[in-house]
């Protein structure tokens, strides 16, 4: 008999045959956090923190209504965030779960936090808004049997809830559950500049809620006009990628519904949304991953440069009877300009792939199921004319025609129709698609955050990537608060501040590669800002994080440095015309430095030619004759010339009896010279002003009048009582100073 087979035991049968399965997209980035930014709980509090700013942002600008946007962190305690971890009936109460929890309360009480506990207008210290990556949390020493409050392995949990309040558009009361519980769902799908694409940020932050504290959304939104305040508290079925609505309805917009989550009302006739969820996370080190704090505030400095129109204020309330620093922050708004809302342009011919060729022809035979070829070009793609549409047909061959139906175009036909299309020339894509910050925002958001000495902007023309538009806005500032020595790098895509992996970034290599010494800057000691916002139907990221540009995207890199070298350009202008104004201040105080000495010599040759006029015997030919002697051929032995014309002598007798009487002192001999350097200096001011084309600058003193006139380059010439006197220039340097006046 031959021996029976082992059976494997039922537990590790394997079975051969598989069953397909589909996952819902709500499962997909349940499974994968960090593609949306959620890997830890301090990225996660920063982007949720970020998502939600975004929107209201999208919001405020749709409605054309300048931001006004609350983002508000409270603390909460772990009883009221796991009650069934942490609750009265908590199984783990009293166990070594609890004893940790109550350690790293004290820790966080104890925590030395260095940062600012009440700010306005967004004063921030350095490691905090400074570009420069902020600083990590201070560990505690291990004789303290603590655990360490920033460690990425640190079993602590701290729960955060996270509300954000605007003035934008709102949200119409039947569509609230989708668009703020269904993954994948939004408005912004379109060939269109867009802060945000794929309609993750407010469901990626309640997935994140209900993995973590099997919380809920709450949200309040009103839209202009309407007498009522929807209120709808939501929870996600990630199988089946559905909201799931705990509690949806009407409130009167009256100014009598009051926030349960901000405890404060709403005003009468409220427009927007503010929306909270609660979630564990990491504000000051006292969880897994980053602090999110300094991150969140080097982003809304950031965001109120590219962004001077709006205004930010954060809150954070920490745990109450715990020694957390609070933390009021205000961005206040430095422009009423908004952009223009950017328009949605149909699809450029060489930005389309066959995927997207295949969404198209699907798209249209949902809108017209009799649609042919021609119609189809004609409404998908931009710069197709009637005319430009028959020539594609042309170009296909002779299996296709104007009157092929959409229903008969196969996938191989879409294939031959991409490879047409990228054989053909196009124009440019449009520029209308596209919504810059445009260079006076950039200019004053730039001042007001970081009160550079000076700064200035470059704005390209439209270009094109792959088949997408893009325009790059550049500044360069130097000086300033806030900003290391070196190069500092701040950059934007589609208006979003970009905080991480900067070292990677196309923006960062191309500031490298500039020779900053040529236009005069020190790339070591100096303090450059390098200010790059790129705006595009597609911003070509790189990386599942899309932090950064790659920097082998050759054609943005080419315009980002002519954009930067264009600014270095004007810089160099304005850092040359800085030089000779100091050198200008300089010659002016020179020359005053020297005017007391100056007067008391011409005051000792016309007193001493008048004591010679009273002495019968010196006659008025020998005065003369030392009132003339030539300074320029016996190396400046006299200080004083007098020019004299018909009337010189009537002149120069007025002028000696003032001196006799006492009528005209050294004193007065000063005031005149330092008159006539002052109106020398605002003289050649106003023609250096003029040249560089500011003819209505007025920099002359009050009661100074100035008249145009030839300088002689070797003296200076003054009018004192109807007597020119001039003065020598060799006169005022110090090696050619007399000591005594001149005999």
């Amino acid at each position: 008999m031959p021996p029976r087979k082992k059976q494997p035991a039922a537990g590790n049968t394997v079975s051969t045959k598989t069953k397909a399965m589909s996952r819902s997209p709500a499962e997909f980035f349940a499974d994968n956090k960090s593609i949306a930014g959620f890997d830890n709980p301090g990225k996660s509090t920063f982007t949720a923190i970020r998502e939600f700013i975004e929107n209201s942002l999208d919001a405020s600008e749709e409605a054309r209504v300048l931001p006004d946007i609350h983002i508000q962190v409270d603390a909460i305690p772990k009883s009221i965030a796991r009650p069934d971890l942490y609750g009265k009936n908590s199984p783990v109460k009293g166990s070594k779960q609890d004893a940790l929890e109550r350690a790293l309360e004290e820790e966080a009480a104890n925590f030395e936090d260095d940062d600012m506990d009440e700010t306005a207008d967004g004063e921030m210290i350095d490691d905090i808004a400074s570009n420069a990556a902020p600083k990590p949390a201070s560990k505690k020493s291990k004789s303290s049997g603590k655990s360490s409050l920033s460690g990425s392995n640190s079993k602590a949990q701290s729960y955060y809830r996270v509300t954000v309040r605007d003035n934008g558009l709102g949200m119409p009361h039947s569509e609230v559950p989708n668009m703020l519980a269904r993954v994948l769902s939004g408005s912004k799908y379109g060939v269109q500049q867009a802060r945000g694409r794929f309609g993750l940020g407010a469901k990626m932050a309640l997935i994140w809620s209900k993995m973590t504290t099997a919380g809920e959304l709450v949200a309040y939104t009103a839209q202009k006009g309407r007498a009522n305040i929807t209120f709808c508290k939501l929870d996600i079925d990630l199988h089946k990628n559905e909201p799931k609505v705990k509690l949806l309805e009407k409130l009167p917009n009256d100014g009598t519904t009051v926030s349960e989550i901000l405890d404060r009302p709403f005003p009468p006739n409220w427009h927007g949304a503010e929306v909270s969820v609660m979630f564990e996370g990491n504000w000051v080190g006292t969880s897994g991953g980053m602090r999110s704090r300094p991150f969140v505030i080097k982003y809304l400095r950031n965001l109120a440069v590219i962004t001077p129109y709006a205004q930010f204020t954060l809150h954070y309330n920490p745990l109450h009877g715990v020694k957390d620093k609070a933390l009021r922050v205000l961005f206040q708004r430095r422009s009423e300009a908004m952009p223009p809302i950017p328009k949605v342009v149909k699809h450029h011919p060489l930005g389309v792939g066959l995927t997207k060729i295949e969404e198209l022809v699907r798209q249209a035979l949902e809108h017209d199921s009799a649609c042919d070829l021609k119609k189809f070009l004609m409404r998908s793609f931009s710069f197709v004319t009637t005319k430009r549409a028959l020539e594609i047909i042309d170009e296909l061959g002779s299996k296709f025609s104007e009157e092929l139906l959409l229903t008969k175009f196969t996938q191989p036909m879409q294939m031959h129709l991409q490879k047409i299309l990228k054989k053909l020339d196009w124009p440019e894509p449009e520029g209308a698609a596209l919504s810059p910050a445009g260079p006076y925002n950039l200019y004053l958001g730039i001042v007001k955050e970081f009160n550079p000495e000076m700064v200035v902007t470059q704005v390209e023309s439209p270009r094109v990537f792959e088949g997408h538009a893009f325009i790059v806005e550049a500044a360069v500032s130097i000086g300033g608060k806030s900003l290391s020595q070196g190069i500092n790098v701040i950059r934007f895509a589609n208006r979003i501040p970009l905080i991480f992996e900067t070292g990677s970034d196309l923006v960062s290599k191309t500031a490298q590669e500039i020779k900053w010494s040529t236009y005069k800057i020190n790339p070591t000691t100096d303090k450059i800002g390098v200010f790059v916002s790129l705006v595009s139907t597609k911003v070509p990221f790189k990386g599942t994080g899309k932090e950064f540009i790659s920097n082998d995207c050759m054609e943005i890199k080419e315009v980002v440095k002519n954009a930067l070298q264009k600014c270095c350009v004007q810089l160099k202008n304005k850092i040359g015309k800085r030089e000779r104004e100091k050198s200008q201040r300089g010659r002016k105080a020179h020359l005053l430095q020297y005017v007391p000495t100056v007067a008391g010599s011409i005051f000792s040759v016309l007193k001493h030619v008048q004591e010679d006029i009273d002495d019968p015997s010196v006659g008025e030919t020998a005065v003369h004759k030392r009132l003339r002697l030539d300074y320029g051929s016996t190396g400046a032995t006299t200080a004083v010339a007098v020019v004299s014309n018909s009337a010189g002598k009537e002149r120069l007798r007025e002028t000696l009896r003032m001196v006799g009487d006492r009528e005209l002192s050294q004193s007065m001999l000063e005031t005149k010279l330092m008159k006539h350097v002052e109106q020398y200096d605002a003289s050649e001011a106003l023609e250096f002003m003029s040249q560089q084309g500011k003819k209505n600058a007025d920099l002359r003193p009050d009661d100074l009048k100035i008249q145009r006139q030839r300088v002689n380059p070797e003296c200076f010439q003054f009018t004192c009582h109807g007597l020119r006197i001039t003065v020598p220039r060799s006169v005022c340097h110090p090696l050619s100073m007399p000591t005594e006046g001149v005999a």
